[in-house]
């Protein structure tokens, strides 16, 4: 069954009571919580499970470290759950920005990156991350300095 991927704008104050939600008795409490008080800002239709190909390529093959933001809410969220989550900030939005802009790569070297890095020939893996970087460079737009984006691969 394919990963969801799911990109939603948070108030930054909201941020402390992710890991409460992740750490209830609930599986499904983070979820309830994102979509109780967040706003959802991208639909991805690919298979999430890109991402945990797409955001090690970026932050190794083009120097886009999407995953520092927030490391002691992530390292929470990681201990509480199974989902892969990172959350874009208003500092990853003035650093990245320009670089995710997807204009900026082609499926076909993202191809090659997915092949590399998994030592597998997927068919579509580079338009899926290509998708991937879409979704993401759109959720950095809906970064301020009072909200964050929490993308979540479950």
């Amino acid at each position: 069954m394919p990963a969801t991927a799911s990109f939603v704008r948070l108030p930054r104050e909201n941020l402390r009571d992710l890991t409460d939600a992740a750490n209830g008795d609930d599986p499904q409490g983070l979820a309830d919580y994102l979509a109780a008080t967040g706003t959802s800002v991208v639909e991805f239709e690919e298979d999430g499970d890109i991402f945990s190909v797409l955001i090690p390529v970026l932050a190794d093959d083009y120097d886009i470290d999407l995953e520092t933001s927030e490391n002691s809410i992530v390292a929470d969220l990681a201990d509480a759950t199974d989902a892969l989550v990172i959350i874009l900030t208003k500092e990853d939005q003035s650093k990245y920005m320009d670089q995710l802009d997807p204009e900026g790569f082609s499926a076909k070297e993202l191809q090659d990156a997915y092949e590399d890095f998994t030592d597998e020939d997927e068919k579509g893996a580079g338009q899926a991350m290509l998708a991937g970087i879409s979704a993401l460079y759109q959720a950095l737009q809906e970064v301020d300095a009072d909200h964050v984006v929490i993308v979540t691969v479950s």
